[in-house]
């Protein structure tokens, strides 16, 4: 694997609810995806148990000790602090001694650990829930195959909430009535956080697959039992801005900016911070939103007077709209590098749309090998295999990652606290140690309920394929006035 050479730098109530206006966005462009994976996703209501069926176990995620700046155990209590760094060290030990006896481990047979699952199997976000969630369910299985956690199967529950923020209140409300230990969000800050909220309410974990709006894991916006498997758009924007600026030598940028959704805001406005406080310029900006009646042709046009200034167009958004404003801007004969700072614009949700995309750049989680080559990660071609068997095709983008390490996160914190309540898993998760997972090292802290500086992968595409360039932590998190407290770690 490729590491850049600050990888080493730094180791580290229903609030805003969903938005409803963008419910009805364009799910054609989608199909293709959709259909792919439906068929693994059952009905409505799906409960998994510790089957027959349970593949035999991944390696464990490995615990590295914790670097220099690494804050989450100095956040609890001096009297407790010993014990909790042993109590977490003991644990994932154990966990990981338990992966590799799985062929011999004996099958868990206490009360099962039910984790609800409150994300979307239709709708408009279901491509970014979907995979995340089978990757969870996958873990699961490799975790009930070792030995399961504590002696007890985990068993999860996964009700679709159709992409309707209201229903999936009320659908994590119901998954803490049957006992879940911890709901499992949408993958999204507007769509995930009125099922975090519910949970937060009961005192019971909400934990986001994917969502990387600051916002949900800050302990106060929804609370403190919200947590996401993210990296956040701080970092997400920060490191992008960083990217661009220093390794790439981009010092001229035109902002092509997606109003649609928390994420997309945040997005552009970390990336434009950290880019200007290194001293790039945003030579132009402009906006739209990312709805059904996007017609990007008055953006392109303004966009195409400006581009000649500009070293790279940067495309804070997601699909669909993403996908049509780059086929537009091809379409115009503007050749121009574009980027995308995040993981929502990238893989075969852009190539499926636009083929022979070339001169556009991607910050995903991993290189994903269905449309991404050159990242040296037998574990990421591993468990590649493992999803392709299951599910019948191969991850289509790369948030699959964070779900299937969201699984170990939670085994990794019932096994520290030896318990499944709401207050002694929280704190479990906020002491547990970095540890070096798929999508790279996780940490977290009393203060930042997600990923911690969580590396990502920067990718190029040419002629519709994508190759791996490197990987990159951010250095600085920009401040752009919102009193985020990841910025502080």
């Amino acid at each position: 694997m490729t590491m850049s050479a600050r990888e080493g730098n730094g180791s580290r109530k229903r609030a805003e609810g969903g938005t409803m206006n963008v419910r009805r966005w364009i799910l054609l462009p989608l199909l293709a995806t959709l259909l792919a994976v439906a068929a693994a996703c059952g009905d409505d209501e799906e409960t998994t148990t510790p089957a027959a069926e349970a593949t035999s176990a991944a390696a464990e995620p490995a615990t590295s000790a914790p670097a220099e700046d690494t804050a989450a155990a100095s956040e609890t209590a001096a009297a407790t602090e010993d014990t909790a760094a042993a109590s977490d060290t003991a644990a994932a030990e154990d966990t990981a001694a338990a992966s590799d006896g799985a062929s011999t481990a004996a099958a868990p047979s206490g009360d099962p650990i039910l984790i609800g699952i409150a994300a979307a199997k239709t709708g408009i976000i279901s491509p970014f829930d979907i995979e995340p969630a089978q990757a969870f369910e996958l873990a699961v299985e490799e975790i009930n195959a070792a030995g399961g956690v504590l002696g007890r199967p985990l068993t999860t529950e996964w009700v679709d909430t159709k992409s309707d923020p209201a229903l999936a209140a009320s659908i994590a409300d119901e998954l803490v009535g049957k006992g879940a230990v911890a709901v499992l969000a949408t993958c999204d800050f507007d769509f995930g956080s009125p099922a975090a909220t519910s949970a937060n309410a009961a005192e019971v974990i909400g934990f986001s697959l994917c969502a990387s709006d600051p916002k949900f894991a800050d302990t106060t916006t929804i609370g403190p039992y919200a947590f996401s498997m993210g990296s956040g758009t701080d970092v997400k924007g920060s490191a992008a801005g960083e990217w661009a600026y220093n390794q790439k030598g981009w010092r001229k940028a035109y902002l092509l900016q997606d109003e649609l959704l928390e994420y997309t805001k945040s997005l552009g406005r970390y990336w434009k911070q950290r880019f200007e406080d290194l001293g790039g310029e945003v030579v132009g900006e402009d906006t739209f939103t990312g709805n059904e009646a996007l017609d990007p042709s008055p953006n392109v046009s303004r966009l195409r007077d400006a581009a000649g200034d500009a070293d790279v167009i940067v495309l804070p958004s997601v699909v669909p709209a993403a996908a049509t404003m780059l086929r537009a801007i091809r379409d115009a004969g503007i050749e121009t590098p574009v980027f995308m700072p995040g993981a929502a614009v990238d893989g075969t949700l852009v190539t499926g749309a636009i083929p022979d995309i070339s001169n556009f750049y991607s910050e995903p989680y991993a290189c994903m090998p269905a449309y991404c080559s050159g990242e040296d990660n037998p574990k990421l071609v591993e468990f590649t295999d493992k999803f392709e068997a299951k599910y019948g095709a191969q991850p289509t983008l790369s948030y699959p990652v964070a779900g299937y390490d969201l699984a170990y996160v939670l085994k990794m914190a019932i096994e520290s606290a030896g318990a499944t309540d709401g207050p002694a898993l929280k704190t479990a998760i906020e002491t547990m140690p970095e540890t070096e997972m798929l999508s790279g090292s996780i940490v977290f802290s009393a203060t930042c309920h997600k990923p911690i500086r969580r590396p990502h992968a920067f990718v190029e595409y040419q002629g519709g394929k994508g190759t791996f360039i490197e990987r990159y932590r951010v250095e600085q998190i920009a401040d752009v006035g919102d009193n985020n407290p990841c910025a502080k770690e």
